[in-house]
């Protein structure tokens, strides 16, 4: 079964920029940025000041410190993202980052296909896989421009983590994932025609909704009653809606939206690290996670009986 043994993330690295002063970045007009606030409760977005190497080179490092062995084991380095134009891949930019971590002999991939659920979508392949070698599933994106930084429902934020999949005594265990696409709707909605457009709007939240409801009947059986609901930092009053159709208005854990914004693939990880520190009980959580494309993924993850270092 596979485990997650550490996040990693550097706590003290960026800025919260108030919604106000990115117009330049994301592409707001005051009165837009005044939208964003009201209907999705947003005020500010985490950007870094480093470029997108060093701050994913940073948690990298610190990744590949937590194992064991410092990554002598080979292992899988899988670099999840959302943009698919974002790196400088023609120059083997990825190999050279893992290079640089002493990861030289272990194997690089990226996966982009599935968007925002990639993180999640990744942790699925590699439960489906049974390997039990080590993993770094490395997230996080610099906003390049306002038509990736903005989304109708969210605007992007900023952060790079590193988490380590079975890289020796796990806090947590992988009980079960799920994916699902709508393949319909593979082209991103400001590009959709308009018929595909509002087929989009009226069809995600119940589809959404019954990707829950199926991952919770199929799982029934596995699942803790007093499991917590971990989502992903994107259209907040969907989520609230969520919460309310399963009950969980006091079995969740909401990242901080308000003065983060949607950290591309890191939300999953993101919060995941913020329930750990909260110190809550609970013995099972639920992430979810959704893509453009669309796509939507889910995680149960379950405490381990090691001491938790996650």
């Amino acid at each position: 079964m596979t485990s997650l043994c550490h996040i990693a993330l550097s706590h003290d690295s960026g800025r919260k920029v108030p919604v106000a002063e990115l117009g330049g970045s994301h592409g707001l007009t005051a009165a837009s940025a005044k939208m964003y606030d009201r209907f999705f409760g947003l005020q500010s977005v985490l950007r870094q000041n480093s470029d997108q190497t060093h701050m994913l080179g940073s948690v990298l490092q610190k990744a590949v410190a937590s194992l064991p062995d410092q990554g002598q084991t080979p292992g899988v380095l899988v670099y999840c993202k959302t943009q698919t134009h974002n790196t400088q891949s023609d120059q083997n930019w990825l190999r050279r980052l893992a290079d640089a971590a002493g990861l030289a002999h272990w194997e690089v991939h990226a996966l982009s296909m599935t968007s925002c659920a990639s993180a999640l979508v990744c942790l699925h392949f590699i439960q489906s896989c049974g390997t039990t070698a080590p993993v770094i599933v490395l997230t996080g994106e610099k906003a390049f421009h306002p038509s990736v930084a903005r989304l109708t429902v969210g605007l992007l934020a900023e952060v790079p983590v590193a988490a380590v999949l079975n890289g020796g005594p796990g806090s947590w265990r992988v009980r079960a994932t799920d994916v699902r696409h709508l393949p319909r709707f593979h082209i991103n909605p400001e590009a959709m025609d308009a018929q595909d457009r509002s087929a989009l709007q009226e069809v995600y939240a119940p589809e959404l909704t019954r990707f829950i409801a199926g991952f919770l009947e199929q799982h029934a059986a596995a699942l803790d009653p007093e499991l917590v609901f971990v989502p992903h930092n994107l259209n907040r009053p969907l989520t609230d809606a969520l919460i309310r159709e399963f009950g969980w208005e006091e079995q969740h854990h909401a990242g901080d939206v308000t003065q983060i914004g949607h950290a591309y693939c890191s939300d999953p990880f993101l919060n995941l690290d913020a329930f750990v520190q909260s110190r809550r009980p609970a013995q099972q959580v639920l992430l979810l996670a959704a893509g453009t494309g669309v796509t939507f993924a889910t995680c149960l993850l379950e405490r381990s009986t090691v001491p938790e270092t996650v």
